[in-house]
């Protein structure tokens, strides 16, 4: 069995197509576990008609904690080996979950296997990813974090399925972090396990869709570079290109808010302290390390 877990809050508009994607899928051994994060639309009152539609789709409640709190606590209701997420606003081509399973049976080493998602605004193909794998790559992805043309995560929180197991060793969804949450998550598996991806569209990630996290303001202390001393832990340590890697692509985002926005610069200034600068050019000690202004000197004249 393929446990879903679909976080659910004010998606009145498209949780529907989202289910529908759901209970079309040509793979048939799944269930469906929607947790409602307090929502105060009607977002649970559409989901419950599917659980009349279907067995397999169970709706839980719980009072408003963010998608992390959503996705673990559906996770720990789960009885499937496999999780499959999908947000409230995304969808499925109806053979995904087949897809999936194949994806799982050729590789079976990996702990997470991913398909390519395809970026929509009204219903245009807005981006492709840059993945700096060959098009129409299927198999294990080797070298994550050292691909110099790989500009986006391959992997994002609708297409995906994780073995459940690897929670276990590296944690659950951090209830702290409502930005890149997802990204974090997936930097965790990498760090551990092997990973394998299909460069084939069959997941429609739809950015004109309400309530998107994307289009709010992005606080540091809510977003993954603030809690970057969590991989300081020899649990992802150990794997010192993701180390390395992880260090430095916290510390750009840090220095962009630091010198940039002044009301998030005490912020800034104490997720700097957090970083690790042995993985650092010497540069950001120069830029974090000294007074403001001939930091912000330096930063100027390098940038």
């Amino acid at each position: 069995m393929i446990s879903v877990v679909i976080p659910l809050y004010n998606k009145e508009k498209s949780i529907r197509a989202t289910l529908e994607s759901v209970r079309a899928q040509s793979y048939a051994d799944w269930e469906c576990i929607v947790v409602d994060d307090g929502s105060t639309d009607n977002s649970r009152e559409v989901a419950e008609q599917f659980k009349i539609l279907d067995f397999r789709f169970k709706i839980l409640s719980k009072l408003n904690g963010g998608v992390c709190s959503a996705r673990n606590r559906g996770i720990e209701e789960a009885k499937g080996e496999y999780i499959a997420l999908l947000d409230g606003d995304d969808q499925w081509d109806k053979d995904y979950l087949t897809e999936q399973v194949k994806m799982i049976h050729d590789f079976p080493e990996a702990a997470m296997w991913g398909i390519n998602f395809a970026e929509l605004n009204k219903g245009k193909l807005i981006r492709k990813l840059e993945t700096d794998l060959p098009d129409g790559y299927r198999g294990y992805v080797e070298r994550y974090f050292q691909r110099p043309k790989r500009i986006s995560d391959l992997f994002c929180s609708s297409s995906v399925v994780i073995r459940r197991e690897a929670f276990d060793k590296v944690g659950m969804f951090d209830e702290r972090i409502k930005y890149s949450e997802d990204s974090d998550m997936w930097f965790r598996i990498i760090a551990n396990y092997p990973v394998a991806f299909y460069d084939k569209y069959m997941v429609w990630y739809l950015y004109d869709a309400e309530n998107r996290a994307m289009n709010r303001t992005r606080l540091l202390k809510y977003w993954l570079p603030y809690y970057v001393e969590k991989y300081k832990d020899p649990l992802f340590k150990h794997n010192t290109a993701f180390y390395r890697w992880v260090m430095r692509w916290a510390g750009v985002r840090i220095k962009q808010i630091y010198f940039n926005d002044p009301s998030q610069h005490k912020d800034a200034k104490v997720a700097a302290r957090k970083l690790d600068y042995s993985q650092l050019p010497i540069k950001y000690r120069f830029e974090l390390l000294t007074p403001f202004c001939i930091g912000k000197l330096v930063y100027k004249m390098l940038k």
